[in-house]
């Protein structure tokens, strides 16, 4: 049994670390899913996009902790797992966070306009409603 912790980074240079999280996969990194998502919280570390490109393709099991990013008060947070996952994330797992999209929209805080989320999810929420819409026969 793998210890899932061993596997997080230890500094925002770890790259090191991103092949053994890969190679691990999920289920066994399940754990650790919010901490890695830490480690996106700013695209300018060297570890962010590596990661976040993998933890992207896992797909519906980022459902929940992408939902608690984006229901959090961290705007930069927010706007970087925007920027580097909501946009290589599935339609259909995307849809599943459409409700935290429309209300980071709507009903933005004052940090969230600050970082321009409002902004970031109504772009999310076009390449949504574009992928879903159904095609003209």
């Amino acid at each position: 049994m793998i210890d899932a912790k061993r596997l997080l980074p230890r500094s925002k240079h770890d790259l090191d670390s991103i092949p053994l999280i890969v190679e691990a996969g999920y289920p066994a990194i399940a754990p650790i899913l919010d901490e890695l998502l830490d480690w996106t919280a700013d695209g300018n570390w060297p570890v962010a996009r590596p990661l976040a490109d993998f933890l992207a393709s896992l797909g519906p099991p980022l459902i929940d902790p992408v939902s608690r990013i984006l229901r959090g008060t961290d705007g930069t947070h927010k706007w970087h797992c925007m920027s580097l996952i909501l946009h290589k994330l599935p339609i259909d797992v995307l849809g599943e966070l459409e409700e935290d999209l429309r209300r980071l929209a709507d009903y933005p805080s004052e940090d969230d306009k600050r970082e321009e989320i409002d902004i970031a999810a109504r772009e999310v929420l076009v390449r949504l409603e574009r992928m879903c819409r159904p095609t003209d026969i």
